[in-house]
């Protein structure tokens, strides 16, 4: 009678054997040969099998540099880390001021920060993270008390808007992110004369750049127009009444709608750019208490946002209704949120340095968090991938590194669920 070894079978039906082990065998098999571990590493049916019922981090759709091939393995093994907090902290960025930072990943290889008014950009090549470049942008001096530190930025189709506090915008272009960005417009006294900050800006760069401006104390969302080689441009503006301010916005991947986080409400407006109609239907009061602080686009139907009062939501448009709803852990105050399009949302709290990861199928409590620093600040920005959670602090930016393979890693575990108990 014939014998077959294991390494003569086809592949299909090692692939069959293979999707019945534990985790724990297919370590084992890895191995045995260089033939095992590579079709371990790079079959997905295996790892999908694994995966099912687990939440595993993706990367995000609209970051397409990130978008490299990555090995069902190692992403698996990632976000196993995620899960149970096995991370490595790296720092990137001290200083001995606080700060209101605002950072933006582009790729896996540079990170756009700021501090004050200074937008720096970091290679994240190597851990030595030297600084490639410094933009000051232009101040415009006020009889106040508002400095000129930077509010928020974006960086979209080559285009970076820096959203003042002094109450401007400065506009570049950038061709090469390892190239200082060349300055195109400075549009200042963008609310009430400039006698407001612009808390938040967007880009659209369809047919004619446009960007986006909001103010925390105007009413007004203004669209800003110019034609490639004019030295002027146009303003067009659409007033939410049902505001007393408008704190942070975010354009979906086809850049025909915005949604506008509101104070004075705990649930986002959605307009068409073209038209200014608004997509959903408006809080039925007002109440300052409320305060939508960030918001971002799941998918073309879904926005997330989070609030002052520690809420994590999810609207569907479709519906006209929430859909998720979950709160802080310690129902604190969250900051800011970033979603991989799929299941995994991290969301930065207002205390602790704290980010805490939710997966959209559980309602029931989150699924990790990670205290990014020793020191209590609040996680004012924040950006991840599969491997990597990058979070700002008030004196710091911080990396926590998912892609450690080590043998006995240290385990952060704080996925436990709290209980409010009221005496």
């Amino acid at each position: 009678m014939s014998v077959i070894s294991l390494p003569e079978l086809p592949v299909e039906v090692l692939v069959n054997i293979f999707i019945h082990l534990q985790i724990g065998d297919l370590r084992n098999v890895m191995l045995t040969c260089k033939t095992f571990r590579s079709l371990v590493l790079h079959d997905t049916t295996i790892w999908k099998n694994l995966s099912r019922g687990k939440l595993i981090i993706q990367r995000s759709s609209n970051t397409s540099k990130r978008n490299l091939p990555i090995s069902p393995y190692y992403n698996y093994r990632d976000s196993h880390n995620w899960r149970y907090g096995i991370y490595k902290h790296e720092a990137i960025l001290k200083h001995n001021e606080n700060y209101m930072p605002w950072i933006q990943c582009e790729g896996e290889k540079y990170l756009l920060v700021t501090v004050g008014s200074v937008l720096k950009c970091v290679s994240l090549e190597n851990k030595s993270h030297y600084i490639l470049w410094k933009l000051d942008v232009p101040k415009v001096l006020r009889g106040d008390i508002r400095t000129n530190d930077i509010s928020r930025f974006i960086l979209k189709n080559n285009i970076l808007a820096c959203g003042n506090r002094d109450g401007c915008v400065a506009v570049y272009r950038v061709i090469n992110i390892r190239e200082k960005p060349t300055l195109l417009k400075h549009i200042e006294d963008c609310h009430e004369d400039g006698a407001v900050e612009v808390s938040a800006v967007e880009v659209i760069n369809k047919h004619l750049p446009c960007v986006i401006t909001a103010s925390s104390n105007s009413q007004q969302l203004k669209f800003w127009h110019w034609e490639c080689n004019d030295a002027g441009y146009d303003a067009r503006d659409i007033t939410l009444f049902e505001s007393v301010g408008l704190r942070c916005l975010a354009v979906d991947e086809a850049q025909e709608r915005v949604a506008v986080g509101p104070n004075g409400s705990d649930q986002p407006v959605v307009l068409d750019v073209e038209t200014g109609a608004q997509l959903t239907t408006p809080a039925p009061q007002l109440n300052l208490k409320r305060a939508v602080r960030d918001v971002q686009w799941r998918d073309a139907n879904t926005v997330i946002y989070v609030t002052h009062s520690g809420l994590l939501q999810c609207l569907d448009l479709r519906a006209d209704r929430v859909v998720y709803k979950v709160t802080d852990p310690f129902q604190c105050s969250l900051y800011c949120v970033k979603t991989d399009g799929r299941n995994a949302i991290v969301v930065g709290s207002s205390e602790y340095s704290r980010c805490v990861l939710f997966d959209i199928r559980n309602t029931a409590s989150h699924v990790q968090m990670y205290f990014t620093q020793k020191k209590c600040s609040p996680i004012y920005s924040l950006d991840f991938d599969t491997s990597t959670l990058i979070a700002a602090a008030d004196r710091s930016v911080t990396a926590l590194r998912f892609n450690n393979n080590t043998k006995w890693p240290t385990v952060r575990d704080y996925s436990q669920t709290f209980e409010v108990v009221r005496r």
